[in-house]
């Protein structure tokens, strides 16, 4: 597993939430503009009604799939993180790359008077290294 592969959960995790947001400003539209019925047979009403529920249809399946791919780079890197010998460089990657915490977040977790600056240096050495 390399530093990219790692970094990528990061990624994914950030366009899925994009695709989500998107899902719901298409939801709230299809709420606001929802047209009353009508026994009209000009059909363009419906038509994007039911375009807007296949849009929706569709982004909650690419959502869906984007959860499975990160969790299954999760599971992979958490199998990866198990195997480093340093239990500091351990936790920071874990709390970094997994967790996906600031680096800040990640000092304040693995504690020890460690600042944002150490993990980060931590971080680069272990993946400088490889």
């Amino acid at each position: 597993m390399t530093k990219q592969n790692l970094e990528q959960i990061y990624y994914l995790s950030k366009e899925m939430k994009m695709w989500e947001r998107e899902m719901e400003r298409l939801k709230a539209r299809s709420l606001v503009q929802s047209p009353v019925p009508r026994t009209s047979t000009s059909g363009g009403i419906s038509d994007k009604v039911a375009d807007r529920a296949e849009r929706v249809l569709e982004l909650e399946s690419h959502i869906s799939a984007k959860r499975e791919e990160i969790q299954q780079l999760r599971d992979e890197a958490v199998e990866y993180i198990k195997d480093i010998p340093d239990s500091l460089t351990r936790m920071i990657i874990y709390y970094r790359c997994v967790s996906l915490m600031s680096w800040r977040r990640v000092a304040y977790e693995v504690g020890g008077g460690n600042t944002e600056g150490s993990v980060k240096m931590v971080y680069k050495r272990f993946f400088d290294s490889d």
